[in-house]
């Protein structure tokens, strides 16, 4: 097993923000997490990044516990994120963007001497290959972020995840204000790493269309917890889950 996440639990201010949520991904699976707004759920993305320290239970990542440990040191473990919101990053490149991304992967021994010698052209052009083209950014490599849509923002925030070479990738609103194509263009480019690095996947996402034909499984938060998991027409007919999403009695 990838990832497993036992009674994870923080709280700000008095308020249980997560409150002994559970979760585990399998490699290769896409999960997603979905529920109302203020459930908890990117509040949970960034205790597994480590963002937030919880106050209780375990992150099991391949054997090793996360928890406690800072964002650089996990994203060395191989995991990487994207965010919500996406900032201009001022006059960056997609490329510098992407770069940034690569320089987090802190590779050691050998493989950092290798990177050295190899030289900024060599890892260019490595990214260019592996990141930008299978993204579709490889023309607009040069051009600075912030002159681009929200929805290329967005794929560029992707692109740097995918830069660290990660085994496990945590998606938070990866589709958020993306038009209706954009957002199935997106989708299916994240089931695309998934079968190119064969890494795990956990997304976050209110747009159910791109959660139900994107997602292997389907786990649900209410008010800091889990209340249902399963294959997407399972949480579709769950009367709990259409309670809380449709207000159904």
């Amino acid at each position: 097993m990838a990832l497993q996440v036992t009674d994870l639990t923080i709280s700000f201010g008095g308020v249980v923000a997560v409150n002994g949520m559970s979760l585990s991904i399998e490699p290769g699976e896409i999960v997603g997490l979905i529920g109302p707004n203020g459930a908890g759920k990117t509040t949970f993305i960034n205790c597994v990044a480590g963002a937030y320290r919880p106050s209780r239970g375990t992150v099991q990542w391949k054997g090793t516990e996360l928890r406690g440990l800072a964002p650089h040191s996990v994203i060395r473990q191989g995991v990487a994120r994207t965010f919500q919101n996406v900032a201009s990053l001022h006059d960056l490149t997609v490329l510098d963007i992407v770069k940034l991304g690569a320089a987090a992967r802190g590779r050691r021994g050998l493989a950092a001497v290798a990177d050295l010698w190899r030289g900024e052209a060599a890892l260019e052009a490595e990214l260019h290959e592996t990141v930008l083209e299978p993204l579709g950014l490889a023309d607009i490599a040069a051009q600075p972020v912030q002159t681009l849509s929200y929805g290329l923002r967005k794929a560029v925030d992707l692109a740097r995840a995918m830069a660290s070479r990660p085994e496990l990738l945590l998606l938070d609103e990866p589709v958020a204000g993306l038009t209706v194509q954009e957002g199935q263009q997106m989708a299916a480019v994240i089931r695309e790493v998934r079968d190119r690095r064969r890494c795990a996947v956990l997304m976050v996402e209110h747009k159910m269309d791109v959660v139900m034909s994107t997602c292997d499984r389907i786990t649900v938060m209410a008010a800091g917890a889990r209340i249902f998991e399963g294959t997407g027409p399972a949480v579709q007919a769950d009367p709990e889950v259409r309670r809380v999403y449709l207000g159904e009695p």
